[in-house]
């Protein structure tokens, strides 16, 4: 309800904005995590920049991210202390982290030809998000066996920075490579074999333009 409830903020504020030359991207690709170096946590990134003002250089924008993940699989061991059953044994573990974020920035132009492509910098220096993970091991018999330090579920909501450089083309295709750090937030005392995600994440998108100045 939360992510609903930001999606038809940000079209009601189109909307309202109508009577200025704004512009509303929406971009897909591939991310991957560099903040993990034993798991490796993919995503595909959806995401949607909303800019109101109609000043070209130096108007901030709004930038929603949700980043869907792949699984991650690795291995965990199980113990148990009985005699009529292996004392030890693996199990296959699946991770599924889910990112959101909320950003505010402003965009830094490097270079425009004479054909409108551009080179340009997205700065987000303040930005909102959760991170959720998922933790499941298969054919756990927890009756039986016992994992130590296991991996558990969490979900934590905290500060966020992120830059991307972006190449767009007269057409108003454009290429983006965006990093975000990690969460900024208290993961908690217990300890866990993952870390929050930093997404690096390489996107295909397109501008739309709403009352474009001639």
């Amino acid at each position: 309800m939360k992510k609903l409830f930001f999606f038809l903020s940000l079209f009601s504020c189109i909307y309202f904005f109508a009577n200025a030359q704004s512009f509303l991207n929406i971009s897909s690709g591939i991310s991957y995590d560099i903040n993990n170096a034993s798991k490796s946590f993919y995503h595909v990134p959806v995401s949607v920049q909303w800019k109101p003002s109609s000043n070209p250089r130096g108007a901030f924008f709004f930038e929603l991210d949700e980043d869907i993940p792949f699984t991650t699989k690795s291995t965990g061991n199980a113990y148990t202390l009985n005699p009529f059953l292996p004392q030890e044994v693996t199990l296959q573990e699946s991770i599924r982290g889910y990112i959101f974020a909320a950003s505010i920035g402003f965009r830094v132009y490097l270079h425009k030809d004479k054909k409108l492509n551009s080179l340009y910098l997205n700065i987000l220096p303040f930005g909102i998000s959760t991170q959720s993970f998922k933790v499941n091991y298969k054919n756990y018999d927890d009756k039986n066996y016992e994992i130590l330090n296991p991996d558990v579920n969490l979900k934590r909501t905290g500060v966020v920075v992120s830059m991307s450089a972006v190449y767009n083309f007269h057409n108003n295709l454009m290429l983006m490579l965006h990093l975000q750090s990690p969460l900024i937030a208290d993961k908690g005392d217990y300890p866990l074999s993952y870390r929050f995600i930093a997404p690096l994440q390489f996107s295909i998108g397109y501008n739309f333009y709403y009352n474009k100045r001639k």
